[in-house]
């Protein structure tokens, strides 16, 4: 059996470290990690999984910058999400990829949702070939296997005491190489949710988003919320919104 890790960025693979040494997925990533500060993590990505004996298909699917899915999602440049979908569709069927896991839809970044609308896209076109595909999702930046959820998940990997300071330390020194504001967000994670939190790795069933129905979250994401506000500051130059989004996925989704 052949496991897909499908994500937005380099660096959401640590959040399943754990459970990477022990699939061996193939991993593909959307994009160089570069942000706005223009600094791509992609080769750490690389530099970590070749210590675990995973490889990061790149000939699968060659990362862009975040910029280049920005602009698209714009609507200012062409939106490479069907090239993608053709890509990966072929790759994976070749393969003989039976599980796909990509990054929940949290509404945080609009990349990660992209990604998980893709994988959704993904699963459905190579079930409808007559492939089962198992498609599950792994949560980025809320508790990594969340109590609320507690006998939810599909997968559940434990780690020991070491295995978990490993893991940690692992992430903690690919932030330190990153950037600020990466080493931050990984500080704030395990200060809110506490070292033991990052000792059991949780792997979802993916669930279905409203934007492949042509609709929209419950809820204004936080993406679309901070963006505003940045917007305002004279940060950012614009807000992407959750109309982008579905405009954005429509090619794929067969709706609007």
């Amino acid at each position: 059996m052949t496991t897909l890790l499908l994500i937005a960025h380099p660096g959401h693979e640590l959040r399943v470290l754990q459970w990477l040494k022990q699939a061996h997925p193939q991993v593909v990533m959307l994009t160089n990690g570069d942000g706005s500060i223009g600094q791509p993590r992609l080769e750490d990505s690389r530099a970590v999984l070749d210590s675990l004996g995973v490889s990061l298909r790149s000939d699968w699917l060659e990362a862009v910058s975040d910029q280049q899915v920005y602009q698209a999602l714009l609507g200012r440049t062409e939106s490479p999400l069907v090239a993608w979908l053709e890509r990966l569709y072929g790759a994976c069927m070749t393969a003989g990829v039976t599980t796909v896991v990509a990054d929940q839809a949290e509404g945080y970044n609009p990349s990660h949702d992209v990604c998980h609308v893709l994988a959704n896209r993904l699963v459905e076109r190579m079930v409808k070939a007559g492939r089962p595909v198992l498609n599950l999702e792994i949560p980025l930046v809320g508790h990594p296997c969340d109590p609320l959820r507690h006998g939810e998940a599909r997968v559940v990997v434990h780690l020991t005491a070491e295995q978990t300071e490993w893991k940690l330390s692992q992430m903690r020194d690919y932030a330190r190489r990153c950037s600020p504001v990466l080493e931050a967000e990984v500080q704030k994670m395990i200060a809110d949710f506490g070292v033991q939190a990052f000792a059991t790795e949780c792997l979802y069933d993916a669930a279905r988003t409203r934007y492949e129905d042509g609709g929209f979250p419950a809820e204004t994401p936080y993406f679309e919320q901070i963006g505003e506000a940045r917007y305002r500051a004279g940060v950012y130059k614009d807000v992407i919104r959750a109309d982008h989004l579905r405009r954005f996925v429509e090619p794929i989704c067969g709706v609007g």
